[in-house]
């Protein structure tokens, strides 16, 4: 099987997810949501991805998706260097967002209205498609949404410069610079 474009999407992003312990390796089912169900349908159809469902011991349990081995076999490795060639407004917007995600008041993430207001929705959605990205639903007492840095993003970071550039961003979502 020969993936399409959008089924090489959905492999990259359950690639992304693969680092993330929280979730075991595991694209949940409520992120899936963002991409076609004939897509996954497909790609699980042809051994690439697998359904899986994990429980807890709390009784809470999860849907979603993992890569099999023939689905890694179709996603490049990642070069250190390829971390490199992030354009600047890039490494900024990752600076940024690992920056508030650190602001115990943000629930360890960029909101989402904020993210909005201060940058570009195409970059946004260019470093979640290719992984540097990952987007995150808080609920409990407080609900927000937002962007986390994944850690394909910490090592783009880490590449471009120690310590990164913070590229601050002002509360009403205006560049100050």
């Amino acid at each position: 099987m020969k993936p399409t474009p959008k089924q090489f999407e959905i492999l990259r992003a359950v690639a992304a997810f693969a680092p993330v312990e929280r979730y075991q390796g595991t694209l949940p089912k409520r992120q899936a949501l963002f991409f076609a169900k004939d897509d996954l349908g497909a790609l699980e159809d042809g051994g690439l991805l697998e359904k899986v469902k994990l429980s807890y011991p709390c009784g809470k349990s999860m849907a979603g998706w993992r890569l099999t081995p023939a689905g890694r076999a179709f996603l490049p490795e990642i070069e250190p260097e390829e971390c490199g060639e992030l354009a600047a407004e890039h490494l900024c917007i990752l600076s940024d967002v690992y920056h508030y995600s650190r602001i115990s008041s943000f629930h360890g993430m960029m909101p989402k209205d904020l993210a909005k207001g201060a940058f570009d929705g195409d970059d946004l959605r260019d470093l979640f498609t290719h992984g540097y990205l990952l987007r995150i639903r808080v609920k409990g007492q407080a609900k927000a949404k937002g962007w986390v840095v994944s850690n394909k993003g910490l090592a783009a970071l880490r590449a471009a410069a120690a310590p990164p550039k913070v590229c601050a961003v002002a509360a009403s979502g205006a560049d100050s610079d």
